[in-house]
């Protein structure tokens, strides 16, 4: 591979602290020579943007053909296994359903789930109310300041985090799961079509998932979309998706007023389908609201998407439970 692409290749694997040692000195090395004048003509068409159009296309033949040639496999059909789930999870018949039929069941495992951790937290910090009531009554506290204290402050935390740690809790570690298992990248590859009519494309999608954990993450996120309207576009719609704050908020309300004349299992889905009917008219409006601007104020079209599904991977457990932190 050295040979064929005239540069120092080096074998590294991320988990080995030896081989990226080995890479970083190369650099090192590398950048204390000068660069040739070939490669000064490379560097200064690409800050002035000068690259002809077919550049990524001869860069991917390119590629394909140099890993032909220096790539060897044990087995000839390793990927057979992801490809048949591509055809599914990617098909324009199965992909949206799949999708929907997925949000459907980590909004179900949260709100079925957070229900007997906020009992047992809401509890807990009932009996604690209890036994500050009485140590007001025992210093003969104003009857003001116990209601400010104790009714107020102490109540009003204690209900939040009874209401929202348990759902949190369930929901990011889900999330974090089919991230690292690669099923957001193709939902990506699903969603590029419908918002390619709303004049973007699909990399929106992937600043709306990040959205879903936080929506200042989600538009920080918006900096991979390629020009400054879809950027705005994508930083605007961004507020359309709920994020963890508001997930609670809606868990809360879709059990008590709309599950709320139900028990037992039949209200656990009454409530899951008004989340997630609610997460699919944000959807909705983000790629009504992306049309409307691509069309008015932010006038422009939409760029090309590429994007790489990566490989089925076993997820990180260790990753998962690190990951999760209150925003």
């Amino acid at each position: 591979m050295s040979e064929l692409l005239k540069l120092p290749v080096i074998g590294t694997i991320a988990k080995k602290k030896k081989t990226l040692n080995s890479l970083l000195d190369k650099i090192i090395n590398i950048s204390e020579n000068k660069i040739d004048s070939t490669s000064q003509e490379f560097i200064d068409k690409i800050i002035n943007n000068k690259l002809p159009e077919n550049f990524v296309v001869n860069i991917i033949n390119k590629s394909a053909k140099i890993c032909s040639q220096v790539c060897t496999y044990k087995k000839s059909k390793y990927n057979s296994f992801d490809r048949k789930i591509d055809k599914i999870l990617t098909s324009k018949i199965t992909g949206i359903p799949i999708m929907i039929a997925f949000l459907g069941i980590i909004f179900w495992i949260t709100i079925v789930g957070s229900n007997y951790p906020s009992k047992a937290l809401f509890s807990f910090f009932e009996l604690i109310q209890e036994k500050l009531l009485y140590f007001f009554d025992f210093i003969h506290s104003p009857e003001w300041l116990k209601n400010m204290l104790v009714l107020g402050i102490y109540q009003t935390v204690s209900w939040i985090i009874s209401v929202m740690l348990p759902p949190m809790a369930i929901f990011f570690p889900l999330f974090t799961f089919l991230e690292d298992l690669g099923f957001l990248p193709r939902l990506a590859f699903n969603m590029d079509g419908f918002f390619s009519k709303a004049m973007t494309n699909g990399k929106q999608m992937i600043t709306m998932c990040m959205g879903f954990g936080c929506n200042a993450a989600g538009v920080v996120g918006t900096r991979i979309m390629e020009t400054p309207h879809e950027r705005i576009i994508s930083a605007v719609t961004n507020s359309f998706v709920p994020c963890n704050g508001r997930y609670p908020f809606l868990i809360a309300i879709s059990t008590i007023f709309i599950a709320g004349a139900y028990t037992g299992f039949k209200s656990s889905i009454i409530s899951t389908l008004a989340v997630v009917f609610a997460i699919l008219l944000g959807i909705i409006l983000t790629l009504l609201i992306s049309r409307i601007l691509s069309k008015t104020l932010l006038k422009g079209g939409s760029t090309s998407f590429i994007l790489e599904l990566p490989p089925y991977r076993k997820p990180d457990l260790r990753k998962n439970n690190s990951s999760f932190h209150i925003r």
